[in-house]
């Protein structure tokens, strides 16, 4: 089993990397939409956090240290709500995008105020981080579900991805903490069925750019 998760571990970084590549490649090439630069951004931020954690796990590992990166959670929380949010914000109407703004200006605000009452959160999973910055991002993707009811819609495939996605991770993350104490068995199945939910998610990524920016290649 372990085989199997490293497998779709690698798998899901070589996806990502694909993903990364063919979406700057389609912005540069004539696409120069906010939207898609806002997703670029994501794209590739995640991917330099995705080979930063696995890069510093090995030199612990190589330097018998105790095994810990889960401040770069924080990086990937933080960055992923504020590129899908102006990702999303480009999507909206004007009255939804001043939700947007709302929300944004709201949970930064509480993230500042958090993390200079408690800083020793920084070397842990931050439950309310987690949450408030992904739960809005469902939100907005349920937004943008309801906007396609009325008139086609752009990045369908994307949209997907981030309502099922989130919805199943938010929560796997949010026991984060809890899983590291419990059955080891347990907690390695849950965090593979997240594997799982993520590689789905790049695939419908994947997907989006052959149905929306692959004429811009030819």
């Amino acid at each position: 089993m372990k085989e199997i998760d490293d497998l779709l571990k690698q798998l899901g970084l070589i996806i990502l990397f694909i993903n990364a590549t063919l979406y700057i490649y389609s912005y540069l090439k004539g696409n120069k939409s906010k939207a898609v630069r806002y997703f670029v951004f994501y794209l590739v931020l995640s991917l330099c956090i995705s080979i930063g954690s696995d890069q510093i796990v090995k030199i612990q590992r190589l330097y018998n240290l105790k095994l810990n990166n889960l401040y770069l959670s924080h990086f990937y929380f933080i960055f992923q709500f504020i590129f899908l949010s102006l990702f999303y914000n480009q999507l909206f109407n004007t009255n939804q995008k001043k939700y947007v703004k709302i929300i944004s200006a709201l949970i930064f605000s509480i993230l500042i105020i958090q993390y200079s009452l408690n800083p020793g959160l920084f070397s842990k999973f931050n439950l309310l981080e987690i949450f408030i910055t992904s739960f809005p991002l469902i939100l907005y993707s349920i937004f943008h579900l309801y906007n396609l009811l009325s008139k086609p819609g752009k990045f369908m495939y994307i949209n997907a991805g981030v309502l099922i996605y989130l919805s199943t991770s938010t929560l796997i993350f949010i026991l984060g903490n809890l899983l590291n104490t419990v059955d080891r068995l347990l907690s390695f199945n849950i965090w593979f069925l997240n594997r799982l939910f993520y590689l789905g998610f790049l695939i419908l990524i994947l997907i989006e750019w052959k149905k929306s920016l692959w004429k811009t290649k030819n």
